[in-house]
């Protein structure tokens, strides 16, 4: 949790910068957009990720099982 607030102010100190002063409300607000925007960026990127990892198990499922045909065949 110290880590999550520590860097929920360095990004509103950030904001707070390149904005300017244009009240606290709105900085929080534009901030968590912000982050939640991260979080869902990062998360399709996982999901993705995942995705293709289901499909390598997959395709290696198939190659190990063309092996045992093979083997079986011979």
């Amino acid at each position: 949790m110290d880590e999550l607030s520590l860097h929920l102010n360095n990004r509103f100190n950030k904001l707070k910068n390149d904005l300017g002063n244009i009240g606290e409300n709105k900085l929080l607000l534009i901030t968590s957009i912000k982050i939640m925007d991260e979080y869902f960026e990062t998360k399709k990127k996982i999901d993705q990720k995942k995705q293709e990892l289901r499909d390598l198990s997959n395709k290696f499922r198939e190659l190990r099982s063309l092996v045992y045909e093979y083997k079986d065949k011979k």
